[in-house]
């Protein structure tokens, strides 16, 4: 039985919806596209960024809720089919997972959007040439990151276990909590997310990776998406 949403984590049955909903408007608003990394959750605001754990594998994925559902009562959230292969159940359909609110980086999620729609609002009623100076973004904008998430997943770590060796992709630093908390919404699309201090700064890393031919693979995601400053870095 899942936990109530007032929780901070639930626990439940996750399935996934697919092809038959591409391109159709989420409750939201966006158009949903099977490729991205989202879900659909019966009463989490809109937008919120949530971690799901695959009970059955380990295995953790961030991802955003921008739908409503699912509509049967004994499943907790409907998953987007690349979401669900991520995780590793597309093929079974259903999984047991685990749901953990990330209320910090929802709301800094949902703060940036609506910021967003306040200056697409003031475009199409005063014109581009006619636009004032928007400076109630007090955040700054983060790079650009590539519209489709990487093939990157995380494994959750057993308590009490030692952890085990891997390697991490060190992206950037910050030296500011509104710094932190920019670089961390634009990284989660890489995968998990770590940090660690560096000579003053706090450093974001990605990971971890046992393979290093999948960190070598994320390391020239994460470059190519505007960090040149970023290194594959031993745990």
């Amino acid at each position: 039985m899942a936990k109530t949403d007032r929780d901070s984590v639930q626990v439940g049955d996750a399935t996934w919806y697919g092809p038959g909903f591409h391109g159709r408007k989420t409750a939201s608003g966006e158009r949903f596209d099977t490729g991205l990394v989202t879900a659909a959750h019966r009463s989490l605001p809109l937008p919120s960024l949530v971690k799901v754990t695959n009970l059955d594998n380990g295995r953790t994925l961030i991802v955003k809720i921008n739908d409503r559902g699912p509509f049967v009562k004994s499943k907790i959230i409907d998953m987007s089919s690349r979401g669900a292969e991520l995780l590793g159940f597309r093929g079974t359909g259903s999984a047991r997972v685990k749901i953990q609110v990330l209320e910090e980086e929802s709301r800094f999620n949902a703060l940036q959007q609506q910021r967003e729609q306040a200056r697409k609002n003031q475009v199409a009623s005063l014109g581009k040439d006619d636009l004032p100076d928007a400076r109630y973004i007090a955040v700054p904008p983060a790079p650009r990151v590539p519209d489709r998430v990487p093939e990157i997943v995380g494994n959750v770590r057993d308590e009490g276990k030692p952890n085990p060796a891997g390697l991490f992709v060190a992206a950037a630093k910050a030296t500011k909590p509104q710094q932190v908390a920019s670089l961390s919404e634009a990284l989660r699309r890489f995968g998990p997310i770590s940090t660690a201090a560096a000579a003053g700064a706090i450093e974001l890393r990605i990971g971890p990776f046992i393979d290093p031919k999948a960190a070598s693979t994320a390391l020239k995601q994460i470059a190519d998406a505007g960090y040149s400053g970023a290194r594959i870095v031993p745990e």
